[in-house]
């Protein structure tokens, strides 16, 4: 469930707002610097039915879809039905499944439904139709925050070890393949993808794992200021706290 599989989910889903594209750390803050520095410094609705895992709702196949969907669960709640379905396949006919489910319901009799598509165990994406609007039906983000995350920071040249998200902070530990230098180049950038999934924190944490495994972490607070060019380049430098990790 990672790189290509994870991207296309994110360009289905839709993208993130980036960090201007002229806003850079400044020189006086490169990698070897933060290295060495960093040696000194010490986040029940009612009743289910099944279906088997190629038919609709109401029972009947639905052609073309027969590897793709499984474990079709409709739940009949007050003036709600809601459909809960896994897919072995995100594609660019992910949205287009989970609108033939709603068209399924609306045809059995339902007026309200909502569609959530998972991949395993894991939430993706849910389409809903309100007073049986199928023309306006709309689509909403179901991922877990950690999964958003790592999502979204598979557009960097990353591989992603874990991503912890608490009421306080988003923390991503990480290994950052495109060098050093790049690293600050795409730091904001990660750190704001981080903040979009996770609004709520106050802290936001990469683990650099590398020679050395380096914290290097920033308020939320200082980050928007820096987006809103509250804080120039020079002090959002100034805000951010670099911590070596010993390897155990």
């Amino acid at each position: 469930m990672k790189g290509k599989l994870l991207l296309l989910l994110l360009i289905l889903i839709g993208g993130y707002v980036y960090f201007n594209g002229n806003f850079h750390v400044p020189d006086n803050l490169s990698p070897e610097r933060v290295m060495d520095t960093a040696k000194n410094m010490t986040k029940g609705l009612g009743e289910t039915s099944s279906t088997t895992e190629t038919q609709s709702p109401g029972g009947e196949e639905i052609s073309g879809m027969e590897t793709t969907l499984e474990n079709i669960t409709v739940v009949d709640s007050g003036n709600w039905t809601v459909i809960h379905f896994e897919t072995s396949v995100i594609d660019e006919g992910l949205l287009g499944r989970a609108y033939v489910l709603a068209q399924k319901a609306y045809e059995n009799g339902s007026r309200n439904i909502r569609v959530e598509a998972y991949f395993g165990d894991e939430p993706l994406i849910a389409l809903i139709v309100k007073n049986g609007d199928l023309d306006n039906a709309t689509f909403e983000d179901i991922r877990r925050p950690e999964f958003r995350i790592e999502t979204d920071l598979g557009l960097f040249d990353v591989l992603v070890h874990s991503v912890t998200v608490t009421n306080d902070t988003a923390s991503v530990s990480l290994e950052y393949l495109a060098g050093e230098d790049s690293f600050w180049r795409d730091y904001a950038k990660m750190s704001l993808a981080m903040l979009e999934d996770a609004p709520w924190v106050e802290r936001l944490e990469i683990i650099y794992l590398g020679e050395r495994n380096v914290s290097v972490s920033v308020s939320s607070d200082s980050l928007l200021k820096a987006l809103s060019g509250e804080l120039s380049p020079e002090e959002f430098a100034r805000e951010i706290r670099v911590v070596e990790i010993r390897k155990s």
